[in-house]
């Protein structure tokens, strides 16, 4: 679940007559529909559409396939990456390489586990050289590349789609808020601390040499059952960024051999603060915020190895 109506999220709702307008936001992120549903969508709503049901290059759409394929695997101490690169190119033929890159203290490892295809020509798509993984199945990832690719020669992305409605905004006679999408949820108790923030960025605005203005703007969210769902959502959205950084990080400081006691008990003093905030959110949204309970396992396995290091170091130097 996710905000999809901004007046969702206001303390006063209403349409009557002293109203200037509304405040629209929405994004297209990697969206993907059939033409023909397009075609028949726009249609029905009367908003102007000239795509009809012509085909995106098949180039295009294996690109935008393979380019699609991703995974992070958390293996014990061990994190690894897979994704396409470019391979060297041949006439007629589009060769893409699925890797796995093993993140290193001083340098990434890259293994290839099989080499995608594509004839521009007979528009043929294939894959081979494919090798066997631990930790990735390389023959699922390159089905689901040409899933993928059978899908992007029939759809409309966001490319297209984004003409519609930078057309429709312009028959709207609508202008774009100069927010850069810094959209944020402050909860109830730092509230406080919000004020601060509002009169912080407006003293800013009065000291900017630069010609455009900053904005700084705030509204409350209603304290209900939809609002909470929806706080609970974004709050994984938020949560799982922070939780790759952090697992990354201490990875690295484990597999280098760190020896500074400072960095690492800050780290390990970041992550016992992400685990409060998520009890914070349990709390404040009166549910039992589960879903990344493995990724929080994991990265308490991290912070305890790195105390174990710390308390080393520290004895070390009390020997010395």
């Amino acid at each position: 679940m996710s905000i999809t109506n901004m007046s969702d999220l206001m303390a006063v709702k209403g349409d009557s007559g002293d109203v200037l307008g509304k405040f629209l936001y929405f994004s297209l992120a990697s969206v993907q529909v059939e033409r023909n549903r397009l075609t028949e969508l726009c249609q029905s709503l009367g908003i102007p559409y000239a795509g009809g049901n012509r085909k995106n290059k098949s180039g295009d759409a294996f690109r935008s396939a393979t380019g699609d394929l991703y995974q992070r695997v958390v293996d014990g101490r061990h994190i690894y990456k897979v994704y396409c690169r470019d391979n060297q190119r041949e006439a007629g033929i589009i060769s893409r390489e699925l890797v796995k890159e093993t993140l290193g203290a001083e340098t990434n490892k890259y293994v290839k586990l099989a080499n995608i295809q594509f004839d521009r020509e007979t528009e043929h798509f294939g894959y081979g050289n494919v090798a066997y993984d631990p930790h990735v199945d390389p023959y699922a990832l390159c089905q689901q590349a040409e899933e993928l690719y059978e899908i992007y020669k029939l759809c409309a992305g966001r490319k297209q789609i984004e003409g519609i409605t930078d057309t429709y905004l312009d028959m709207m006679d609508a202008i774009k808020i100069s927010i850069h999408g810094r959209l944020y949820f402050v909860p109830k108790t730092h509230m406080a601390m919000l004020n601060i923030f509002e009169d912080f960025i407006e003293a800013l605005n009065i000291h900017n040499r630069n010609t455009t203005p900053l904005t700084v703007n705030s509204m409350y969210v209603l304290d209900d059952q939809k609002q909470r769902d929806k706080m609970a959502a974004e709050f994984y959205n938020h949560i799982r960024k922070e939780i790759e950084l952090y697992q990354e990080r201490a990875e690295h400081f484990i597999v280098s051999n760190c020896q500074s006691v400072a960095v690492m008990d800050r780290w390990v003093l970041k992550i016992a603060a992400l685990e409060e905030k998520k009890r914070h959110y349990e709390e404040l949204l009166h549910k039992e915020l589960d879903e990344l309970n493995g990724e929080f396992s994991t990265l308490r396995m991290f912070s305890q190895e790195l105390q174990i290091k710390t308390r080393r170091l520290q004895s070390m130097k009390k020997c010395a």
